[in-house]
């Protein structure tokens, strides 16, 4: 923006085209951004507490307001002459609200040192809130009302559509002043740590570049005019910009924390396989889906052999271990990625083979045996000396089985049947496979 100011400043004073329907637009987009920056600065009062964010909303409601009251004084928006006032009190409106906006800014800088966070009831702080956002837009109109109803009583700052006056005038001066020394101090009391404050000086040092632009161009629709409210437009959607760029942060932030917390919900928190619920919720879907496409749907019931005697000799935080082992194991030996392992209860697992026939079910059943016999975890009372898992099969072809309940017991007698031909085997209800 300075590097812009530098470039424009030489030939600042030559006329550019006349766009008449210019400052109406520019005055509404400065409105409207004034005024949605001062909602989102309330809502993070109304979620922090820290009344820095309400005082800021204030002062970007008394701009608001003023850029409206100027509108509607400014001849040529509405009517020729202007709806109320004069060119006078146009000028006046602009210098109230240049010069004011950086004084709030600077009040609210020492609101947030003497309250650095809200400690207040929530009555209290909506009162806050409201007394300091009333006062903001109350300042403004009496400001405007004065500028409205007294322009004969005060300076003259503009003669034919002229600035030269106000240039050389001290209330010139005094404007520029206003947002030099509030920028300077937003620097160095701050050092600009945070978002907030960094984007307060950019749109500080946005508002002296207009100020400074507009009073050396010295009329309207000169190329410094023009560019006066290029820098204008920076100045009012900066920290709208920055809090919009915020909100979005949020809730890219909250999605994936919302969606953490879904899959950890989901998860079981000893094994880290699927949890119970999952498995509940999602069978059922897959049942459904491989009824209505003839496609099989295959489950196998898996139980760590002789775990309870393990836990006896080694104690409960060595069968966590074991268990924990067992479920990597399991999760590592399945190559498809929609399959999946959960925890059923205890030391029981559920495998979910969707597009999965009996032969194809048995043999990944069986590669999942090995694979845990392959952990070589010892266990003195089991006949291999190392846990191992029996595990059942049922496919939901085989019996045109469409209840949960009717293939779990399917599973469930396969695995009986594991156990009775001595575990570390897999088995069918009708054989051993």
């Amino acid at each position: 923006m300075v590097l812009g100011a530098m470039l424009v400043w030489p030939k600042a004073n030559v006329p550019a085209p006349i766009v008449p329907s210019f400052l109406p637009m520019f005055g509404t987009a400065i409105f409207l951004t004034e005024i949605l920056t001062a909602h989102l600065l309330y809502t993070q009062y109304s979620v922090s507490g820290r009344p820095v964010y309400a005082a800021l909303s204030g002062a970007y409601v008394f701009s608001g307001v003023s850029v409206a009251m100027q509108l509607v004084a400014f001849p040529g928006v509405f009517s020729a002459t202007g709806l109320a006032g004069s060119m006078q009190s146009a000028v006046w409106i602009w210098v109230f609200w240049h010069g004011m906006f950086p004084g709030l800014v600077g009040l609210a800088l020492l609101v947030r040192r003497q309250f650095p966070r809200g400690s207040q009831r929530a009555l209290n702080r909506r009162l806050i809130a409201l007394a300091l956002i009333a006062g903001g837009a109350v300042f403004a109109g009496a400001m405007c009302f004065a500028a409205i109803t007294a322009a004969t009583s005060l300076p003259n700052l503009i003669a034919g559509g002229s600035y030269r006056t106000l240039t050389d005038n001290p209330v010139g001066v005094a404007v520029i002043l206003a947002n030099v020394i509030a920028f300077v101090v937003l620097v160095a009391s701050t050092r600009l740590r945070t978002l907030l404050e960094l984007w307060l000086a950019v749109a500080l040092l946005a508002g002296s570049v207009d100020v400074i632009l507009t009073l050396h161009a010295g009329a309207r629709y000169s190329v410094g005019w023009y560019a006066a409210r290029i820098a204008a437009v920076c100045a009012s959607s900066a920290v709208l910009g920055m809090l919009i760029w915020e909100v979005s942060h949020l809730y890219r932030s909250l999605h994936r924390a919302h969606e953490t917390l879904m899959m950890a919900s989901l998860r079981d928190g000893l094994t880290k396989t699927f949890n119970r619920q999952y498995f509940d919720t999602r069978f059922p879907e897959l049942l459904g889906e491989a009824v209505s496409t003839g496609r099989p749907l295959s489950v196998l019931m898996v139980d760590v052999d002789y775990f309870k005697q393990y836990n006896d000799t080694f104690g409960h935080l060595a069968g966590d271990d074991c268990l924990r082992a067992v479920a990597t194991a399991l999760q590592s030996a399945l190559r498809r990625q929609w399959d999946f392992v959960a925890r059923f209860g205890g030391e029981e697992f559920v495998v979910v083979l969707p597009n999965c026939n009996m032969d194809s079910a048995a043999a990944i059943a069986e590669s999942l045996r090995g694979s845990v016999e392959a952990l070589n975890i010892g266990a003195p009372h089991s006949p291999e000396g190392r846990v191992t898992v029996s595990v059942g099969v049922a496919t939901s072809e085989q019996q045109g089985f469409a209840l949960v309940s009717e293939l779990l017991q399917e599973a469930d007698r396969g695995l009986y049947r594991a156990k009775r031909f001595g575990r570390n085997c897999v088995a069918g209800a009708e054989g051993h496979q």
